[in-house]
């Protein structure tokens, strides 16, 4: 008997479940459909940067309840849905979007984000200022063809400005962002894997989804041109076309 996995979203740095919205509103009559706060966003309470993981996890196995269940993270969802992957129970697959096993370049590692990007980071989680928070979203849609008025659309749908995120979860987020390197733990993930990455992202480099692909068993690449950072908000339709036909094809 084929059961259709419980689908669960993972938002990235500095947002919160709102910017699912679009996909919550398509997978909801399809399946049971959750997007979780990240600590400190979103009104979350905050919680110490090492207890995030098992706090993830805990919070992903209380929705699932033991059902097969796919874990859709974004950027620092992604990196989060990989470390917590053998803590969930009955996992049926990984979607990563825009993500990357290493966020930041170092020596060894070509296909992280610029020093440039990382200092834009930096300074809007120490002065947690809206205007450059509101730049760190624009650096976002960078790439995608997009008029001012639907950036400012896109921007007013998704972002939760009643609840934003606290200082100590930015720089939280930051700490692992920094911290994380998940290269040795990708070659034991076996269950099917969707990557799906902006060809024009400035903030996670396409090579980094790439990577992701070629290290990871039963995994497939999707990208999309003329995206940057985020084409679950700005390719939607595509998007949740994509991710719907893979997560149709998943069984356990």
């Amino acid at each position: 008997m084929t059961t259709q996995p419980i689908m669960i979203f993972l938002h990235g740095w500095g947002q919160s479940v709102q910017i699912w919205h679009q996909q919550i509103q398509h997978f909801s009559p399809l399946t049971r459909t959750y997007a979780i706060n990240l600590p400190g966003h979103g009104g979350a309470p905050d919680l110490p940067q090492e207890e995030w993981t098992q706090h993830s996890a805990d919070e992903i196995n209380h929705i699932s309840q033991g059902k097969p269940v796919v874990l859709i993270g974004w950027s620092l969802g992604g990196q989060i849905a990989l470390k917590v992957k053998q803590h969930i129970h009955n996992l049926a697959g990984l979607a990563l979007i825009s993500t990357t096993p290493c966020f930041r370049q170092q020596e060894n590692w070509l296909h992280g984000c610029s020093d440039e990007v990382w200092q834009g980071f930096s300074q809007a989680a120490q002065a947690l200022n809206p205007k450059l928070m509101q730049r760190f979203f624009q650096m976002m849609l960078h790439g995608d063809k997009l008029t001012r008025k639907a950036m400012q659309t896109i921007a007013k749908e998704a972002n939760n400005k009643q609840q934003p995120p606290t200082q100590q979860a930015l720089q939280a987020g930051l700490n692992l962002l920094s911290s994380l390197d998940l290269r040795e733990n990708l070659a034991c993930i076996t269950v099917p894997s969707l990557v799906v990455h902006g060809l024009q992202d400035v903030i996670v480099p396409a090579q980094a989804g790439e990577y992701l692909a070629a290290n990871i068993t039963n995994s497939e690449l999707h990208t999309f041109e003329d995206c940057g950072h985020a084409p679950f908000l700005t390719h939607h339709a595509a998007f949740n076309q994509q991710l719907e036909a893979w997560w149709k094809n998943l069984s356990m």
